[in-house]
């Protein structure tokens, strides 16, 4: 067993497979946890699926697939006990430009790497990626916080660190780039596609809590965007000024600077 630090929380993991704590590394502490998870062979089998004609419990198993399914139950055991502690997960991307984080939402194969990799090339060091694929978001002393996690997405694009939310994205493919703020009934749709949601009851209450203030805090956007620079720097002047009052199209009208 290890214990490791996401979302300012420590998490202990009790392991059997080495690529657990390869994956932790750069989040491992020596801090006394505040709960502890663990997979079961009836989970690791359940997150293999079908076909297999081995199990975890064989004496020459493929220790790199049962370690990779370990790892993808280790997280979602970590990410519901989170809710108990203002955190949960969304199926997103983050990238921060000049301490605000931003997270861009889509189906898998929409283009979220792309689009994240868009405002690396426009904002250089002045973005970093927080997480690239499945992030925690908490509230911090009533602000809502993006987490970096271990479990960045198979290109490893992340770091260990927390920032503030500037805005929430959803991105949708087009052949011009345009965005605009959603509106209440347009964005809980949208969202739930994103998240994981408890089954017990008590910790579903305390989701719901959550989320409704992350809707009521947080602007939402739909950005419909081509793969040209053009989209990053139109989305982030948008959602830095926290535009709302009408549409955004086109190319940004705004100087180079910030």
């Amino acid at each position: 067993m290890f214990c490791v630090r996401m979302a300012g929380i420590p998490i202990g993991i009790k392991h059997r497979y080495s690529y657990i704590r390869r994956l932790c590394a750069g989040y491992i502490t020596q801090d006394t946890p505040l709960f502890t998870v663990c997979a079961s062979d009836q989970d690791l089998i359940r997150e293999a699926g079908p076909g297999r004609s081995d199990s975890p419990a064989d004496a020459e198993n493929d220790s790199r697939f049962w370690g990779y399914c370990e790892g993808l139950c280790l997280y979602r055991a970590i990410c519901l006990h989170l809710v108990d502690y203002g955190a949960f997960l969304i199926h997103g991307a983050v990238v921060a430009v000049d301490g605000a984080a931003y997270v861009f939402c889509a189906p898998s194969g929409t283009g979220k790497t792309t689009h994240i990799r868009l405002w690396l090339e426009q904002f250089g060091p002045d973005a970093q990626v927080i997480n690239g694929d499945k992030p925690i978001l908490r509230f911090m002393d009533g602000v809502l916080c993006a987490c970096g996690t271990p479990w960045n997405g198979k290109e490893g694009m992340g770091s260990n660190c927390i920032c503030p939310v500037r805005a929430v994205c959803f991105l949708e493919q087009s052949p011009e780039n345009h965005i605009r703020r959603l509106s209440g009934p347009e964005i809980t749709p949208r969202l739930f596609h994103q998240l994981l949601v408890p089954r017990d009851q008590p910790r579903l209450d305390r989701f719901f809590v959550l989320l409704d203030q992350m809707v009521r805090t947080i602007p939402f956007y739909l950005l419909q965007c081509n793969r040209q620079p053009q989209a990053a720097r139109l989305a982030y002047d948008t959602m830095r000024r926290n535009q709302d009052d009408k549409d955004q199209t086109g190319l940004s009208a705004a100087p180079a600077g910030r």
